[in-house]
């Protein structure tokens, strides 16, 4: 299967890029197949256009994971993630697996922050776009998956609760890839 990941430099996008044969990176940090800035990325471009044409699933993770930026930050992120989504819908893309967080809906229903709200609208940006026959369209709240595993010890006991380590990271991507784990 071809794979196209967003978010390809980050923390999560290179462990993915490095279990995912084939997988085409875009980041708007050097290293990545596609270098570009999911806020100006032009997706009439032939290159934009082909790598789109070619995936068999985009694995959206190219947006902030600080709960505490800016509002701007989170609001840019669902500007981005609308445009994909609309993008990958154009080029008939049949599965598209967009990153959530458990804030998308903490225990007293609401978002805590934009962050939360962001999160929450990546959800349904991914049910809208399953919605429609031959697509599927995913919402994975991945836990916390920290730069080291060294960090985990010194993390606050609520943070540590939602630590995922590789193993579980990617057996959860695969999973909703549809992929055998």
């Amino acid at each position: 299967m071809t794979f196209l990941v967003t978010g390809s430099e980050g923390n999560i996008g290179r462990r993915l890029m490095a279990v995912l044969p084939g997988a085409v990176g875009l980041d708007v940090r050097p290293g990545a197949d596609i270098v570009a800035d999911l806020a100006t990325l032009d997706y009439s471009s032939a290159d934009i256009r082909e790598a789109l044409a070619a995936a068999e699933a985009v694995v959206h993770l190219a947006t902030s994971a600080d709960p505490d930026a800016p509002d701007a930050v989170h609001w840019q992120a669902v500007t981005n993630t609308a445009r994909l989504v609309a993008a990958c819908a154009e080029a008939g893309v049949p599965r598209i697996v967009l990153a959530s967080s458990a804030w998308a809906a903490p225990k007293d229903g609401r978002p805590q922050n934009a962050y939360g709200a962001s999160k929450a609208v990546f959800e349904a940006l991914a049910a809208m776009y399953g919605a429609a026959p031959g697509r599927d369209g995913v919402a994975l709240r991945i836990g916390w998956v920290p730069g080291h595993v060294d960090e985990v010890a010194a993390a606050p006991e609520w943070l540590r609760a939602s630590y995922w380590d590789d193993a579980r990271l990617i057996t959860a991507v695969r999973a909703a890839l549809g992929l055998s784990t």
